[in-house]
């Protein structure tokens, strides 16, 4: 009888079914805070977000931050993350989403990201840049030079090459299923 929600294997036929088997590392108990049809939203979206902002990105207190599709589900996501632990988040998404990404804390919101204009015209480079944007490989090689020296690239679409002469390393999710991690998103749902 518990409600329970948990990101099922993607090679599995999905979970839109009455009796699921599912790994019990994968389940975490659903949030009390929100319909359990919403809830199941959080499982992939949920861990997509918390895996790219700390484990690629290994966003810590403190860091500048860039969100490059800041107002997309995984993006929104992965902004209150990062403002959660205390890191300085500029936010780039189209105008209609900047009043809610204010509202997530961010230090600031930029409209779609001029690639051309370089990182001084949105306050970086930054010591982390999260990109959810599908663009082509020629504009995710541009966006190297807004990070930092010593910094990281994370990308949920597509690969941002590396620069290893100023140190800038990437790397690119493929999300998996995580019970305790999933259990950690759901206690932030229900603290607001």
């Amino acid at each position: 009888g518990d409600r329970v929600v948990a990101m099922l294997p993607l090679d599995s036929a999905g979970g839109a079914a009455e009796y699921a088997l599912v790994p019990a590392a994968s389940l975490a108990p659903a949030p009390r805070t929100t319909e359990l049809v919403d809830a199941a939203a959080l499982p992939l979206t949920g861990l997509a977000a918390w895996q790219t902002a700390f484990e690629l990105a290994e966003l810590k207190r403190g860091q500048s931050v860039l969100v490059n599709g800041a107002g997309g589900a995984v993006g929104s996501l992965v902004v209150q993350l990062a403002v959660d632990a205390g890191a300085h988040v500029t936010a780039v998404d189209a105008p209609q989403h900047a009043d809610r990404l204010r509202g997530y804390g961010t230090d600031r919101v930029v409209g779609p990201l001029d690639l051309a204009a370089g990182p001084a015209a949105v306050g970086g480079p930054f010591q982390a840049v999260v990109n959810h944007v599908r663009v082509s490989p020629e504009e995710l090689a541009q966006l190297t030079r807004y990070v930092a020296d010593g910094g990281v690239a994370a990308s949920t679409a597509g690969p941002i090459p590396e620069d290893p002469t100023r140190g800038v390393r990437s790397a690119s999710l493929w999300v998996r299923s995580d019970g305790a991690q999933l259990a950690e998103l759901v206690a932030k749902v229900d603290a607001g």
